[in-house]
């Protein structure tokens, strides 16, 4: 016999009202009813009843067992209409006490009504009766309840599709939530309060709330109830945040590709203040996301630093101080020309003026009447005390309570390790004031910390003191950012969790990875996700030049190192077929702080040689990259200076050979000890009478024939005349050299940084910090500006043409000092550091982008694209047209009331109530005159129309919503 179980989530708003009861009879009543197929009782109620009866009483099981049998082959696991169905309800958090064991339910449609929804079908067994169905609903977040009838729901969601990715945007007017018009995305009233929704084409689901700087707290608290009534329906949000103004998040700004625009005052105002206007004056800030911020026109806001739009109807003007860089030009005549589309109608002319064309500048100036006022010095501040108080308020806690000194204890300082966060419970992130707060959720955490996390947050900022208008944010499991990302120092993606750890390794060597204890990583494949940094291989020439006494001096031995000292290599190349110069500088672990500040600044002067050609890098004593050794012809053999110069005639000397790389093999000279033997590693033993070759055990062939080929280099007199020694029989003699025996390692244990997925960062040399960028393109980079590309394991500091020369000499301090104040901890010797110019990238720096070409930077070439576009546009719009639209004198006059009733006459365009209206009446319920009225902006038009009721809202005919689909 085949049974069909289903379980379902249905949501109980009311459960309060069953405390009566007249609500615990109807419960009772309402349970206990049965229908026959396609049959109702007599004496039953309408179906309309018992749905408004269910939507009072709230009456909700949390589980629901079928007990009716039904068709032999179930093959639609969703009921389907005129079913009868027979129930068994049973027992949970928030079901009814007075529930009772059985009821039976009418499927009449497939909606927000239908009482069960299931998407999933599982195989089980029901104890020792025969083989049942087990249907289960996976609404996404299923620990969110949802509302159980469409009246309960706020009716400005009655018409959302979950399903269906997008943006959506409301606006709180006075106690209701009204949908924003698509074409006013981005624009934003300052004194309203917003809730958007976006759905991305993977199914996250992104939840936030804005606050207008002056708005009132009273619609800031019914847009947060309302979010999170909208966070129920849509089965909890991957990223809730309550957002400020200018004090947006990147989750925030990101869904505004364009920039915003803040709009003064409200949506919805008396008709006598939505009829008054001035030219409006909006200032663009921002690099990856602009704003545009609306100000009072005057002539201190013209800076050489910055981007004022000034929208002057029939023209728009953007005015761009000589000093601002290309990036936000461009960004303000983006911002410019969607106020051109959106609010103009693509009407006026948009006019372009750079303050070093004199003449149009002081020509744009004279539009303003107000005296220049000279901006306010602002005082100096320290930057080492506000670094250092910015470390101290990277904390991680743990919440568990709306009590901060109680329930939310201090869980670690930086660095943060990822394993902190634990799936069943919920975590704080403090960032300090001025940054974005984070609260992440597990995915096993309770419903209380879901739903309060938002409220306990604020609880959080208010107990510091932190700013009202900071941005707060809720997280879910694997749905982080990458600013909250970048506080941990062992971040691993999901994927990067299931997959294990991978190093190359080469044929001599794989026997140490397979019988090592300590190192569990497989071995990579060549076309692993991460690859390896390389460089061309055509025509490669090496240069060599060592450091002595603060100058260069020609270094004829390539391939050897002292570490006593610096040494620079200039590597040429070609890639991509043009030349490529690397500049390497070697520093030696016991060269002195002297010669490692000097080193950078020759190597800074050989650029400039090379007109600023070169990649640079930074190579550490012990940390050298494969592709220097590549360089070397994959030798290198480092002396120890100090051992050398202290040594004696005929001491004994030893030399450790490792395998390094693919192919690669690094020599270092120790002192002669037990402690410094390694299993894994093969050694050359030099003395007075004789040459030993020690095998450790772990060691690879190609490291054993390596050592008898160092002995031909460093004693050819003793190349045939060599004893060898494995491991664990060493001779008497040893006991002589090296003294009682001592235990030494048996492998190599070395700190290696794993790569992430990259991020790029703008470096303000003005504020001394490093502003994230999402989403980074090529675009991004901006010709006068310093860009930082982080894979965590690596540094790379893009430098851009038109950068002063010195700014140019202090690159390499800039890595160590965004390295210092990294949240995640990192130690800079462990980072390796490229400066790369302009048009010289190599290709480990470009396979980071998308896309890259020779003209894609932000620059002069992209700035006079733009503006030779906005000339084309400029040409095909005439400015002295009737902007007014004539057929108004066509359309029949009605007086103001017969417009404002809701049964209009037939001869009525709903849509254009005021073409109605004749010129006295419009200039009288207006306050403007039509010419006035269509000059203006159309944000401000709909103002006034909505002010004086005669705005067109259209009928919503949607199909609402299945409760499936929540």
């Amino acid at each position: 016999m085949n049974f069909l179980h289903i379980l379902a989530n249905i949501d109980a708003y009311h459960a309060s009202l069953l405390e009566t009861e007249n609500n615990k009879e109807k419960a009772k009543t309402a349970s206990g009813v049965r229908f026959a197929d396609n049959e109702h009782p007599k004496g039953q109620q309408t179906e309309g009843q018992q749905r408004e009866g269910q939507q009072r009483e709230g009456f909700r099981p949390t589980s629901v067992q079928s007990v009716h049998e039904s068709v032999s082959k179930v093959t639609d696991i969703r009921p389907k209409s005129g079913k009868s169905l027979t129930f068994q309800l049973g027992t949970g958090r928030i079901t009814p006490a007075l529930s009772v064991s059985t009821a039976e339910f009418k499927i009449k449609k497939r909606d927000v009504r239908t009482p069960v929804s299931a998407r999933r079908v599982t195989i089980s067994r029901d104890g020792a009766t025969s083989r049942a169905t087990a249907v289960t609903s996976t609404r996404e977040g299923a620990r969110s309840p949802t509302p159980n009838a469409i009246g309960d729901m706020e009716a400005a969601f009655h018409y959302l599709d979950a399903d269906k990715f997008g943006l959506y945007i409301w606006r709180i007017q006075g106690s209701t939530l009204h949908a924003v018009e698509e074409a006013e995305f981005g624009f934003f009233h300052e004194g309203n309060t917003y809730i958007v929704l976006n759905i991305s084409r993977d199914g996250e689901k992104s939840l936030l709330c804005w606050n207008g700087g002056s708005c009132i707290e009273k619609h800031a608290r019914l847009t947060e109830d309302k979010a999170h009534e909208l966070d129920k329906i849509i089965g909890t949000a991957h990223v809730f945040s309550i957002e400020g103004q200018s004090h947006e998040s990147t989750v925030f700004l990101r869904l505004f590709p364009d920039g915003i625009v803040y709009i003064e005052g409200k949506h919805k105002t008396s008709v006598s203040k939505a009829s008054s206007y001035d030219k409006k004056m909006y200032i663009v800030s921002g690099r990856k996301y602009a704003r545009a911020e609306c100000v009072h026109p005057r002539k201190d806001h013209l800076t050489p630093a910055s981007v004022v739009i000034l929208d002057n109807f029939p023209r728009i003007y953007v005015w761009i101080g000589r000093n601002t860089g290309y990036t936000l030009r461009n960004k303000g005549i983006r911002i410019a020309r969607k106020i051109q589309q959106s609010q103009r109608q693509c009407r006026s002319h948009l006019v372009i003026i750079d303050e070093t064309d004199d003449n149009l500048s002081n020509a744009f100036k004279k539009k303003f009447d107000d005296p220049v006022i000279p901006n306010p010095v602002k005082g100096e501040t320290d930057e080492h005390n506000i670094t250092k108080d910015e470390e101290t308020r990277i904390v991680l806690y743990r919440i568990s309570g709306d009590r901060v000194l109680y329930d939310m204890p201090e869980a670690s300082k930086r660095p943060l390790h990822q394993c902190y966060l634990t799936k069943r419970d919920s975590y704080l992130l403090d960032r300090g004031p001025d940054k974005t707060m984070y609260i992440w959720v597990g995915s096993q955490a309770m419903e209380d910390n879901v739903h309060n996390a938002l409220k306990r947050a604020k609880l959080f900022s208010t107990h510091n003191n932190y700013s009202m208008g900071s941005s707060i944010c809720r997280i879910r499991e694997d749905h982080e950012p990458p600013d909250f990302k970048q506080c941990f120092c062992d971040w691993r993606e999901r994927i990067s969790k299931e997959m294990s750890l991978t190093k190359r390794y080469s044929a001599g060597n794989i026997g140490r990875a397979l019988f090592s204890r300590t190192d569990r990583r497989t071995i990579a494949t060549a076309k692993e996700c991460w690859s390896e940094d390389t460089l061309g291989d055509l025509r490669k020439t090496t240069q060599v030049w060592v450091l002595n006494n603060d100058k260069l001096e020609t270094w004829d031995h390539t391939g050897l190192f002292t570490n006593n000292k610096c040494f620079l290599l200039l590597h040429t190349t070609i890639e991509m077929s043009h030349y490529q110069y690397i500049i390497y500088f070697w520093i030696g672990n016991k060269s002195s702080i002297e010669d490692q500040k000097r080193i950078v600044e020759l190597v800074e002067e050989k650029d400039k040689e090379l007109d600023n050609r070169a990649v640079q890098i930074r190579v550490l004593d012990h940390r050298e990259p494969q592709h220097l050794l590549t360089a070397l012809q994959d030798w290198m053999i480092v002396y120890d200076g100090e051992e050398n110069s202290n040594a004696a005639e005929g001491s004994t000397k030893m030399f450790c050979v490792r395998d390094f790389g693919e192919r690669g093999t690094r020599i270092q000279q120790v002192v002669p000890d037990w402690e410094n033997l390694n299993s894994a590693a093969s050694f050359v033993i030099l003395v007075d009478n004789g040459a030993y070759l020690w095998y450790g055990k772990a060691s690879g062939s190609t490291e054993r024939e390596a050592t008898k080929e160092l002995l031909s280099i460093l004693c050819s007199s003793r190349m045939f005349s060599y004893e060898i020694v494995i491991e664990g029989k060493e001779p008497a003699v040893f006991t002589t050299l090296f003294g009682a025996r001592k235990v030494y390692a048996d492998e190599y244990k070395e700190k290696v940084l794993g790569r992430r997925p990259p991020c790029m960062l703008f470096y303000s040399a003005e504020t001394k910090q490093a502003d994230l960028i999402e989403d980074f393109q090529q675009e991004d980079l901006s010709e006068e500006g310093v860009y930082i590309l982080d894979t965590y394991d690596q540094i790379f500091v893009w430098c851009g043409e038109r950068v002063d020369a010195g700014t140019r000499t202090t690159l390499f301090d800039i890595a160590k000092e965004y390295i210092r104040n990294d949240p995640a901890g990192r130690d800079f010797t462990l980072v390796s550091v490229w400066v790369v110019s302009q048009r010289s990238e190599p290709f480990a720096f470009t396979k980071h982008f998308t896309t890259w070409n020779a003209l894609g930077y932000a620059g002069r070439h992209a700035y006079e694209v733009l503006r030779k576009r906005v000339r084309q546009e400029n040409a095909k719009i005439d400015i002295n047209q009737n902007i007014i639209d004539t057929s108004f004198l066509e359309q029949p006059k009605y007086s103001y009331k017969v417009l404002l009733k809701h049964d209009l006459p037939h001869d009525v365009d709903d849509t254009s109530k005021q073409n109605h209206l004749s010129e006295k009446q419009f200039r009288e319920h207006l306050k403007i005159s039509r010419l006035e009225f269509y000059r203006l902006p159309l944000w401000k038009q709909k103002q006034i129309l909505k002010s004086a009721r005669l705005l067109y809202t259209p009928t919503l005919t949607t199909k609402p919503l299945a409760h499936s689909d929540f």
